[in-house]
């Protein structure tokens, strides 16, 4: 018995062929560049029929298929996305059920991430665990007791927690979330800002920013020795990590930052839902030890200290495809309950 795990993101569509035990059998991925929801179920689907050739899966042996997608999900309908602004109340699991034919659920992509680390991941003994997943955006996911927490509207956002207020804005249309500060996005736009004007990162330690002169480090990494703005948004978030690991104080100081807000975040989650562990998803926690070190780090300097506080703050396993697992996950549970 196998499934599909489909992972709609701020840029791309992941799509994989996922068996009863949780393992990756194949797997596919394509840029968007036509937002509409018919183009990217479009994808989707494409990527689906291809990876189960790839993995020699008949399709009569799909029993049933999970999406992942970021914003609001209700009764199989995605009523709204940050990330996809225009898209309302679209009806993404009937439209790929009525193109794929088998068994579809939708869920918050944040939720797919959790339960990929619940099933076959880092917390899969863990009964109460926070889950960010440092992507495009911040997604977020929590289990209490065994159970993903839904919420009253299905909009736990722990990603649109608000760390500065009045500060950057965010597509959410508040000012000053955590995705702002904290993701792959935010990231880049501090590069592509510093590489500009280096005294722009504000630290929550200081009320001042840091005048260290940009290097042309990051610029570099980017495939250019030039300030241009063209060549500027070629950075990337591994461009940054990737300077910093080569001493460039801008890239360090723009992680720092990123790493700050982030242990800052998890104090409060801590305080609000008192998890076992935290787990860390998504690109951003790709960049390796020494950067989920800065968070617990950033945590230690801002939690209580005469009080327990015993939580763990942990990369996940499953790793980049935990948005594709997840979501097969979802779909082998919906085809045990059935």
């Amino acid at each position: 018995m196998n499934f599909v795990g489909v992972d709609i993101g701020g840029t791309s569509v992941k799509v994989g062929i996922v068996s009863s035990a949780g393992v990756m059998l194949a797997r596919s991925q394509q840029d968007i560049e036509d937002r509409s929801p018919e183009a990217i179920v479009g994808i989707a689907v494409n990527l689906a029929r291809q990876c189960a050739t790839e993995a020699n899966v008949e399709w009569t042996d799909i029993a049933g298929l999970g999406v992942g997608c970021p914003g609001q999900v209700s009764n199989g309908v995605l009523v709204a996305a940050a990330n996809f602004a225009t898209w309302d109340h679209v009806p993404l699991e009937l439209m790929l059920h009525e193109r794929l034919h088998v068994p579809s659920v939708l869920v918050n992509d944040a939720d797919a991430a959790v339960a990929a680390e619940h099933w076959v991941g880092t917390a899969s003994n863990v009964k109460n665990f926070v889950m960010l997943t440092l992507g495009t955006g911040v997604g977020f996911g929590v289990v209490n007791d065994d159970k993903i927490v839904a919420g009253g509207t299905g909009m736990i956002e722990g990603g649109h927690v608000i760390v500065v207020p009045n500060g950057r804005a965010c597509g959410c249309t508040q000012k000053g979330c955590l995705e702002r500060y904290s993701s792959a996005s935010a990231v880049i736009d501090q590069a592509k800002l510093k590489a500009v004007d280096p005294s722009t990162t504000a630290s929550l330690s200081s009320s001042h920013a840091p005048t260290t002169r940009c290097s042309p480090c990051i610029i570099r990494l980017a495939l250019t020795t030039s300030l241009s703005q063209l060549k500027v948004d070629s950075i990337t978030a591994k461009d940054v990590f990737d300077a910093a690991d080569a001493g460039d104080q801008v890239s360090k100081a723009i992680i720092e930052e990123v790493a700050e807000y982030l242990g800052f975040a998890c104090v409060n989650f801590c305080r609000t839902l008192d998890p076992e562990m935290i787990v860390l998803s998504g690109g951003l926690a790709e960049a390796g030890e020494a950067f989920i070190q800065q968070i617990r780090d950033a945590y230690t300097k801002y939690t209580w200290t005469k009080l327990p506080n015993p939580v763990i703050i942990e990369k996940a396993s499953v790793g980049y495809d935990c948005g594709i697992i997840g979501a097969a996950a979802f779909a082998f549970k919906a085809n045990k309950t059935n």
